[in-house]
């Protein structure tokens, strides 16, 4: 998709994106409404972006290995993310890596949101431009979860459990050592 050239382009592309999606991003739409608001909606971008990314290893977790939720919420609160970091526990989990076309669309989001934090001047074409790469990152990196799971860790996790049995919570500790967490916790023996 191209890059937008105005702020009904940025909202072309939210309105575009699957409902469930939309409901978890909701706070977005205001902020495009006629482009006065780049900053703010590229900091709530990146704050549901990084959020998705907890959400998106929960979903592995749980669906694919079975792990506690309750459990994978409480490490996953205790973990600090390096962008190395989470890579390698993302690759742990879902045995392959953040797909290269998303990694790209995060990098340039990330180039042009730092120039930003840091005061450096930016123009709207800009801001623009990293919210529309922003967006695009959490839409390929949620299908990619998506197709693993059956679950977009930019959506409604409802049912992320479904009729599975989990592992107990003294199973999950150890397993999600295994996986690169979980090294901030007590683990019982037995």
């Amino acid at each position: 998709m191209a890059l937008p050239k105005s702020y009904k382009g940025l909202k072309d592309i939210y309105d575009g994106m699957d409902q469930d999606v939309r409901v978890y991003l909701s706070k977005l739409e205001p902020l495009l409404a006629n482009g006065n608001n780049y900053e703010i909606a590229l900091a709530y971008c990146f704050m549901k972006l990084e959020e998705g990314h907890h959400r998106a290893l929960k979903c592995g977790l749980v669906r694919i290995h079975e792990c506690d939720s309750k459990k994978v919420d409480t490490e996953l609160e205790k973990q600090h993310f390096t962008s190395e970091k989470y890579a390698t526990i993302f690759k742990n989990v879902f045995s392959s890596g953040i797909p290269i076309q998303a990694k790209d669309h995060l990098s340039k989001a990330q180039d042009i949101r730092n120039k930003i934090i840091h005061g450096k001047n930016t123009t709207n074409p800009k801001r623009r431009e990293a919210i529309y790469h922003s967006i695009e990152y959490m839409k390929l990196l949620g299908a990619f979860v998506k197709e693993k799971t059956q679950k977009n860790p930019y959506g409604d996790l409802r049912g992320l459990k479904g009729r599975k049995a989990l592992l107990p919570a003294k199973s999950t500790i150890w397993m999600l050592k295994g996986f690169g967490l979980g090294e901030r916790s007590d683990l019982p023996i037995a």
